[in-house]
């Protein structure tokens, strides 16, 4: 019984990623960032760039809010009717904060790089950023892959590790740097998603049926 147990408790942790959604989440995400940075490495250093640094806190848990709503609109217009809602034991929460403690943890090596550089007015404090975030991000979406056994997420690990590192090698650092890092990673996590979405919406037609986990 116990090993059934585990394979119902496997499936039903893939069931979180089953839509592409995870990936269209973060990739929003990262896409948000790239636009940030992007508009920050444009503008001379000015009172307006450095409000604008400042507010990278509000930006961004403010867009990763506004794109976590609109996917699970999604679930709920063309998931949910497909293959149901899956409800989790408590206990999962804790999975889910580790995921999201992973991902903290990157946004704050970010923040802290972006931070340094502006203190110290030396902004190639920034030029191992890219690689550094790829490592941070490649390592939370390689624990993605072990925990759901989904073999899509060590791809994504793996080509946001290889983003990470030419841009660094290329010495393309700095803001632009991270901007073009984002971006990749981005259009990375976008495309797995649209490959993903694709594959489900054409083996699950709508239905009525609702599933639950307890």
């Amino acid at each position: 019984m116990q090993p059934d147990l585990s394979k119902t408790r496997l499936r039903a942790f893939q069931y979180l990623y089953i839509d592409g959604t995870f990936e269209f989440t973060f990739g929003g995400l990262c896409l948000l960032l790239a636009g940030f940075f992007y508009i920050q490495a444009s503008m001379p250093e000015s009172l307006l760039s450095t409000i604008l640094t400042m507010s990278f806190v509000i930006i961004t848990p403010a867009g990763a809010v506004l794109i976590n709503r609109l996917v699970n609109r999604f679930k709920e217009n063309i998931t949910y009717p497909r293959t149901g809602y899956v409800a989790f034991q408590r206990p999962k929460e804790g999975l889910r904060r580790g995921i999201r403690a992973g991902f903290m943890l990157g946004l704050t090596a970010i923040i802290g790089g972006t931070v340094a550089a502006f203190i110290t007015r030396n902004p190639q404090t920034l030029d191992w950023m890219p690689l550094l975030t790829g490592f941070v991000f490649g390592g939370v979406f390689t624990w993605i892959g072990f925990r759901s056994a989904l073999a899509r997420f060590f791809v994504i690990a793996l080509l946001i590790w290889i983003s990470g590192f030419f841009l660094t090698m290329r010495g393309i650092g700095n803001m632009p740097g991270l901007s073009l890092f984002y971006a990749l990673s981005g259009l990375i996590l976008l495309l797995s998603g649209a490959l993903t979405l694709w594959q489900y919406l054409r083996h699950n037609p709508p239905s009525d049926g609702v599933i639950n986990e307890p």
